[in-house]
């Protein structure tokens, strides 16, 4: 057997976009990640890097992005060719939740890219129809759906945007229960103590994970996104 590193990264980049000179310091942080693969939330295809292959959850997360047509609540992309591509049609998880198989060379990743609601959306907002924290539980229960149908032979990653952070700061305590459920079949790597922490984007898998390098939502600059960025280096073994 022979062990064999990846590297995945995730960020949320705040809806900028790469004609701006925020979204130009955002997409070099991203070309900086240097990643294999990479879920980007809340952000458009222009900020990815050059070449990969690319995949979305879709364009309808109940919101009207009309005035926005190229943002996209959850992107992945890949080094390697993406195939086996699935997202949810209905329900919070839509346009937020996908999964998607990368062949990677060292055999088939699988791939769980979400960006899970946060505990006001669709109340105040959007279809005004949820109360606090109801959207994220309810696709927290299609995520945990979606995952029992995996073939636990190939190797799962979940990254994206949470909404929550770990460990818990204000969110009620049966919110922070349920995440830690879903999620419980892999090791999440983004917990407890980290530089730039207690982080709301994460990283999970059932794989090891040999490194961990995160960084801060503004630069010199000013003010990147509302979310630190992370990075981790998997170990697989072929």
């Amino acid at each position: 057997m022979e062990n064999t590193e990846l590297t995945v990264a995730t960020w949320n980049t705040m809806w900028a976009t790469a004609s701006s000179p925020r979204g130009q310091r955002i997409r070099h942080l991203l070309r900086e990640a240097d990643a294999d693969l990479l879920i980007v939330t809340e952000g458009q295809r222009d900020l990815l890097p050059d070449g990969g292959h690319v995949a979305d959850a879709g364009t309808d997360w109940g919101y009207d992005t009309t005035a926005h047509p190229l943002r996209r609540k959850t992107l992945l992309w890949s080094r390697w060719p993406l195939t086996d591509l699935t997202t949810l049609p209905t329900g919070a998880g839509a346009g937020r939740v996908l999964t998607a198989i990368a062949d990677a060379p060292l055999g088939p990743i699988r791939v769980l890219a979400v960006c899970i609601p946060w505990a006001s959306a669709h109340v105040t907002t959007g279809r005004r129809d949820a109360t606090n924290w109801s959207e994220h539980l309810e696709c927290c229960g299609q995520i945990e759906k979606l995952a029992a149908q995996f073939d636990p032979r190939i190797p799962t990653i979940v990254a994206g945007d949470f909404n929550q952070r770990i460990p818990r700061r204000r969110q009620p305590i049966r919110v922070f229960e349920r995440l830690l459920e879903v999620t419980d079949r892999w090791t999440l790597h983004t917990g407890g103590e980290v530089e730039h922490g207690p982080l709301i984007d994460h990283l999970a898998s059932d794989l090891p994970c040999t490194g961990l390098r995160t960084w801060a939502g503004s630069d010199e600059a000013g003010k990147l996104s509302d979310h630190a960025g992370v990075v981790c280096t998997l170990r697989a073994t072929i």
